[in-house]
């Protein structure tokens, strides 16, 4: 009977006190708890004996001995080890025991034995290497515990290959590409990295969809104020690497502009606001991102620049206004009363502010 501990929740009787008159081993109570745990007829003495391990804390001896259990194969309380090595971690700071249980998962006997080892690994960089496994329920388990960095990003965008599109039909698949939008923006650069290197190698187009699921805002950065992109004219692949790089570029400005994040127009109203420069270079962009505003997402919208105006300068809100009219005009309801009444405040604070509002509303019912 193998009971999952990973995740318990089930209520179970209070812990059953030790005999007073146990010998003086420091093992005996480990030992007894996973000879328990292994040899429980039912899922309710099972589960005491599992909680108990949960509680117990091991020393330096107990989990010396929760290793040399491990180490047994075929050894009746070897899974109730591992799963006690997953509760208490200690072993972790020591390369050799990590390097231990990454073996065992490898050779692990059965399934259920190598989910609970790599659920041990959870966090760990170790864990990548099974999100290719065979067993699907060791890729999954990798995929739950895989932390997302430079180091881990290979293996988890080969595993995104392996899934194919979409790549949501796994359950693998599922669970790395929700780990995508909560990736370090620094990371998007590497993905950037990556993608490019797996379609030199493969044509691997099919990889493109990931980037419905990068943060938007280091994507905007890196494709779109970045224009023409690296210079790969020093490399000996230099023309492969620069026509991988513009599909990228097109398929994220694509997207970008079809479908941009709350993050990614805060962000657009925050730089518009910063930089006149901003503005000029990019105004076919913010006026095909700042189109997809709709009801859910105007309201946020107009009180981030209300936000970003208070107290700003003249020359900031006249800005914004271009954008803020625009936005306005393709809103309805409560959100076009709320824009409308913020740049109505602003036309109070200048005769020659209160003219630029005018004439760009102009210019907007002139062209509508």
């Amino acid at each position: 009977m193998v009971l999952d501990i990973r995740d318990l929740r089930e209520s179970v009787p209070p812990p059953t006190p030790m005999p007073a008159s146990a010998p003086a081993n420091p093992h005996r109570s480990l030992e007894q708890l996973l000879k328990l745990a292994a040899g429980a007829t039912s899922p309710t003495e099972q589960a005491r004996a599992v909680e108990q391990l949960r509680q117990l804390i091991p020393g330096v001896d107990g989990v010396d001995y929760l290793f040399a259990v491990l180490a047994r194969v075929g050894a009746p309380a070897r899974l109730a080890a591992a799963q006690t090595l997953g509760f208490h971690r200690q072993w972790l700071s020591s390369r050799s025991r990590i390097r231990q249980v990454v073996q065992a998962a490898r050779q692990a006997e059965t399934e259920g034995m190598a989910v609970i080892l790599v659920w041990a690994l959870r966090q760990r960089n170790e864990a990548a290497e099974f999100l290719l496994d065979e067993r699907p329920g060791v890729a999954v388990e990798a995929a739950l515990g895989v932390p997302l960095n430079r180091q881990t990003l290979p293996l988890c965008v080969e595993a995104l290959e392996r899934a194919g599109r979409p790549f949501t039909q796994t359950e693998t698949g599922r669970v790395l590409v929700a780990k995508l939008p909560g990736m370090h923006p620094a990371l998007v650069q590497a993905l950037i990295e990556l993608l490019i290197e797996r379609s030199l190698a493969a044509g691997a187009a099919g990889l493109l969809p990931l980037l419905e699921w990068v943060p938007q805002v280091p994507l905007f950065e890196a494709f779109v104020v970045a224009g023409d992109g690296p210079d790969f004219s020093g490399q000996t692949d230099g023309a492969l690497r620069a026509r991988a790089w513009q599909q990228l570029a097109r398929a994220a400005r694509h997207l970008l502009e079809r479908a941009p994040s709350s993050e990614l127009l805060r962000h657009l109203l925050t730089r518009s606001g910063e930089d006149d420069g901003f503005v000029r270079r990019h105004d076919a962009f913010l006026r095909a991102a700042m189109r997809q505003a709709d009801r859910r997402s105007g309201p946020e919208l107009i009180s981030h620049v209300e936000h970003l105006t208070f107290k700003a300068s003249e020359e900031m809100v006249a800005r914004l206004a271009q954008v803020l009219v625009e936005l306005a005009g393709r809103l309805d309801g409560p959100a076009a009363a709320q824009a409308s009444a913020l740049l109505e405040s602003w036309k109070g604070r200048s005769a020659e502010l209160k003219l630029r509002i005018y004439q760009l509303q102009h210019k907007l019912g002139t062209q509508g």
